[in-house]
C-alpha cells in the first residue's frame, strides 16, 4: 500500500470541496447541520479556494492510497493555552480506507516531524474519534499529551501534544 500526502494543487479546489461534503456529512452528527434544498451542506467554497491557493493561514493536504483519493487533512496555526502552535484542524479518511494506518501515517509525516507542540480537538460526542486519538497517543513516539481541563470549548476535547 503506497500512501501519499501532498498539498492540494490550485486546480483541485473542486476535489477538496467534494471531500468536504463527505466530511460535513460525518460531522453533522455532532454539529446538527442540515443540507440545503440542493442537498448539500453549506460549505464556504471561496474559503476552501483561498486555502488551496495559499491565501488563508491554513494548509490543505490530499491523502492518496495507491494513487486513489482517500481523504484530506488541514493544518493551521492556533493559540491555545496561551501558546502559539500548529493545529491539526481537520482530518478525514474515507470509510473504505479506515483502520489501515493511514491517519497514523499522515499524523506522523505532518506533525511529528515538525513542531515540538501541536494541538488537536475532538468533538465531545465523537466517541470513535476520541478513542482513535487516545489509542494513537499511546503508540506514537511523543513526550506527553495534555488534555486541557477544563476544556476551553465545551464542544471539544482538546489536547496539547509535546513531541520532545
Amino acid at each position: 500500500m503506497k500512501i501519499e500526502v501532498r498539498k492540494f494543487k490550485e486546480n483541485e479546489v473542486g476535489l477538496l470541496t467534494s471531500l468536504w461534503q463527505f466530511y460535513a456529512y460525518h460531522q453533522s452528527t455532532f454539529t446538527g447541520d442540515s443540507v440545503s434544498e440542493k442537498g448539500q451542506f453549506d460549505i464556504d467554497d471561496d474559503y476552501l479556494a483561498d486555502v488551496v491557493q495559499g491565501i488563508e493561514d491554513c494548509e490543505a493536504w490530499l491523502i492518496c492510497v495507491d494513487d486513489a483519493v482517500a481523504g484530506f487533512v488541514t493544518l493551521e496555526s492556533t493559540e491555545i493555552a496561551g501558546r502559539e502552535m500548529p493545529e491539526l484542524s481537520d482530518i478525514f479518511v474515507l470509510p473504505k480506507y479506515r483502520n489501515l494506518g493511514i491517519a497514523t501515517f499522515v499524523i506522523d509525516k505532518l506533525l511529528l516531524n515538525s513542531s515540538n507542540e501541536w494541538h488537536v480537538a475532538v468533538y465531545n460526542e465523537d466517541r470513535s474519534a476520541y478513542s482513535f486519538w487516545l489509542h494513537l497517543f499511546a503508540k506514537l513516539p511523543i513526550k506527553s499529551v495534555e488534555e486541557l481541563n477544563p476544556p476551553e470549548n465545551d464542544e471539544f476535547h482538546e489536547f496539547v501534544i509535546q513531541n520532545s
